[in-house]
């Protein structure tokens, strides 16, 4: 029996979307504590699936058999999942956990990078891998575009964007996360055309991007500098979400999610953000009592806008745990 966990992942920003240096994207992101995934696998004579979201796990495991041509034998029950289209990372921690128990139970030594390049992730975004590998706070490369000649930009297929960083965060951190009752967050063929359709950045937005992410932000994080790192996250998510509004239809994903953005720094959050495409908005506060406190009036400001769920969650700073039960 093998069990993999892993832990939801938060989307700190974007960095490139304007490609004039030969490569695009490159992302900033951070494991955190929750929402959680637990996978249980075993040998099996044929794919057995039980348990949540069957037909993904399913999808999951058959294209990881093709691509290595593994025999179909596996009994997967996934049972604790992270939930789907919201900007926690869901696919990504699920793909790669049918991935790595599907390769242990055939005993073969397989890397992070073949298992994503067999499940299909890392298209766009390096970050869900590496925090599964790695957990903490991570920084990739983007992809590198195949040719500055044709349009639309297509980076080189088989390559996963390089981890450039990678750095435990302070344990004191909360992320105040919050879900409107809203639609979902952009996936699937949606999300690949909205990134199709994406007008490049300007370059000197793009440098801007950049130099609060090495100047003031890496720094700021390293040195456990709360109020610098939230200054440097609220200023990279503003600029991003505006390379972004013409997609989404606004810097943040919808109306409610900016009003708690905003709530959240009026209520004394050292910064904030949008996790990917959202729904899911969060603000950064150090020390659990603040949090708390700040949890309970994001709630009550939430409910009065529709409603929703709001929770905490910490850093995780460190990858999956896979765990090799009954001695198999």
């Amino acid at each position: 029996m093998i069990e993999v966990r892993s832990c939801a992942r938060l989307h700190l920003g974007l960095l490139d979307n304007n490609g004039g240096m030969g490569r695009l994207y490159g992302s900033i992101g951070v494991a955190v504590s929750r929402p959680k995934l637990l996978l249980k696998a075993e040998a099996a004579d044929a794919l057995q699936v039980e348990g949540l979201d069957c037909e993904k796990v399913a999808a999951c495991a058959k294209r990881f058999m093709k691509h290595f041509g593994f025999p179909a034998g596996a009994r997967l029950n996934l049972v604790r999942a992270i939930p789907a289209h919201v900007g926690l990372g869901s696919g990504t921690q699920l793909a790669l956990a049918v991935g790595t128990a599907l390769a242990r139970l055939a005993r073969r030594r397989l890397g992070i990078q073949e298992i994503a390049l067999a499940v299909g992730r890392g298209e766009h975004s390096g970050i869900g891998i590496s925090t599964f590998r790695y957990g903490g706070f991570v920084l990739d490369g983007g992809r590198r575009i195949r040719s500055m000649d044709t349009s639309p930009r297509k980076t080189v297929k088989n390559r996963i964007p390089p981890l450039l960083f990678q750095h435990a965060m302070p344990g004191d951190w909360f992320f105040i996360a919050v879900i409107p009752a809203t639609d979902p967050g952009l996936s699937g063929k949606r999300e690949s055309n909205a990134f199709l359709n994406l007008p490049k950045a300007p370059s000197g937005l793009v440098e801007k991007i950049s130099r609060v992410l090495l100047i003031q932000m890496l720094p700021a994080l390293v040195e456990k500098d709360i109020s610098n790192f939230g200054q440097a996250l609220t200023r990279i998510q503003y600029m991003v979400g505006d390379c972004f509004s013409s997609v989404q239809g606004g810097r943040f994903a919808n109306p409610i999610s900016e009003k708690i953005v905003d709530f959240m720094l009026s209520r004394g959050a050292a910064g904030i953000g949008q996790s990917s495409w959202g729904p899911t908005v969060y603000g950064l506060v150090e020390g659990k009592s603040g949090a708390k406190k700040l949890q309970q009036e994001a709630q009550a400001h939430l409910d009065a806008l529709g409603g929703g769920k709001v929770f905490l969650m910490q850093p995780h700073n460190r990858g999956a745990r896979i765990k090799i039960l009954n001695g198999s």
